[in-house]
């Protein structure tokens, strides 16, 4: 679940409503050997105000690829883990289930939303015990953070081309596709230090 946030820059919504059906390939030796595996048909539930109040409008969806690291890390977690969390009530519906043991699951057994809040900060508050360095810390980590580090180094890698940044976020404000194709204040001091 970390390295497809981290990797994709997926809402923690569209991870939460994901299902096997979805991704391509789904089955894990497949996924390990794919050379370009992804999730089809991502949606983010948007908010939309209309005058007779705030309503909820879906987008279509888009395509979402998987790197080889977060397809191992898929291919291990759907081979290992997953299976002793499905019931009969969960196949093949969700991608991620919660485990099996807790007794607040869900029915159909999919991951929450308030789940990935406590594991990403489980991780951040455990980074944070073994690291010495006070500017390596994390500090307090949310999902979104791992959608913003995905969008700068997505911008780097495709020298911040705003069309490639919406493909692949899905729909981003103004405002964070500037931030993503703009360079920060610090970045764009050093470009002229020596002009």
């Amino acid at each position: 679940m970390i390295y497809l946030l981290f990797s994709t820059g997926l809402r923690r919504a569209e991870l939460v409503g994901l299902n096997l059906d979805q991704l391509q390939p789904a089955n894990p030796d497949r996924l390990r050997q794919a050379g370009r595996a992804r999730l089809c048909g991502v949606h983010h539930q948007a908010r939309t105000r209309r005058a007779g109040g705030a309503g909820r409008t879906a987008r279509p969806g888009r395509i979402v690829f998987l790197g080889r690291d977060t397809r191992h890390a898929l291919a291990d977690y759907l081979q290992t883990e997953r299976p002793g969390d499905a019931t009969a009530s969960t196949q093949p519906a969700a991608i991620f289930l919660a485990a099996s043991t807790i007794g607040s699951r869900r029915p159909d057994g999919r991951l929450s939303a308030r789940a990935i809040n406590t594991i990403v900060g489980e991780l951040a508050r455990l980074h944070d015990a073994q690291t010495t360095d006070p500017d390596h810390k994390l500090g307090h980590l949310r999902p979104h953070d791992a959608r913003h580090t995905f969008a700068f180094t997505l911008a780097r890698a495709t020298g911040h081309d705003r069309a490639e940044l919406k493909r692949r976020l899905g729909p981003a404000s103004k405002r964070y596709l500037r931030l993503y194709t703009g360079p920060p204040d610090d970045n764009a001091a050093d470009y002229v230090e020596d002009l």
